[in-house]
């Protein structure tokens, strides 16, 4: 698939994390991680397993007047059903990986508390500077403001990175080379849908200031689901 790219009036990046513990055991690696790609003007794969290090690099992004698009590998909205009895069942295009099964709630959660971190912090360095985004068709910006657009990761099976030491930044790889290449058809690309979607995301877009609009509890996120993992090179920093 083509990877030309998009046409805006400046640069943009592509974000992507894989949900997990940031504290380490020793001689290990968090189990969190992330990576990005810049299509236009650098377009080689870096990674981290450091929230730290990804903050900091977002705020860099935005600071230059860059769009940046940020994947999180966790449930960003829920469903919630007319009928009880339709309770407790997965969103459409889960499978066998629904956010109601035991990993899918504590990704959901740990996800939800990483992502009002990064995203608190990411609002009180922009201070209003940025704009926010849940909808793909506003991917990628034409505006002269630079735009924060958050999307959901679903890397699973086949997918999966089977590195032994930076499984966890290559599956976040996976998740942002997979955007990449849907970049011009995000909508035809979604994953998961639901009927009546209660926003994770959007909770934490207000919570954390990047927006006052109650309308953000409802919207669902786009879901790209990979294919097949990302095997190529990775600069960790």
């Amino acid at each position: 698939m083509s990877r030309e790219p998009a046409q805006n009036n400046l640069g943009r990046v592509i974000y992507a994390c894989d949900i997990g513990s940031t504290r380490a055991k020793p001689g290990k690696l968090p189990k969190f991680a992330w990576a990005k790609v810049e299509p236009e003007t650098n377009p080689d794969m870096v990674g981290s397993s450091d929230i730290r290090a990804l903050a900091a690099e977002i705020e860099k992004d935005l600071g230059r007047g860059y769009s940046v698009a940020l994947g999180f590998e966790a449930p960003l909205f829920l469903p919630v059903p007319e009928s009880a009895d339709d309770l407790s069942r997965g969103r459409q295009g889960e499978g066998n990986r629904s956010f109601a099964a035991p990993p899918g709630a504590a990704v959901a959660t740990l996800g939800t508390h990483q992502a009002a971190w990064l995203l608190r912090r990411l609002s009180l360095s922009c201070d209003g500077t940025c704009a926010f985004t849940l909808d793909p068709k506003e991917w990628p910006s034409l505006s002269s403001r630079p735009m924060l657009f958050c999307w959901e990761a679903f890397v699973a099976g086949v997918a999966h990175s089977t590195s032994e030491e930076h499984a966890h930044i290559q599956d976040a790889a996976t998740a942002a080379i997979a955007f990449l290449e849907n970049e011009h058809c995000l909508t035809n690309a979604n994953a998961v849908t639901t009927e009546q979607p209660f926003s994770l995301i959007g909770a934490v877009a207000l919570w954390s200031g990047w927006t006052s609009n109650l309308q953000a509890l409802y919207e669902p996120t786009l879901v790209i689901k990979p294919t097949v993992p990302y095997e190529g090179p990775i600069s960790i920093v």
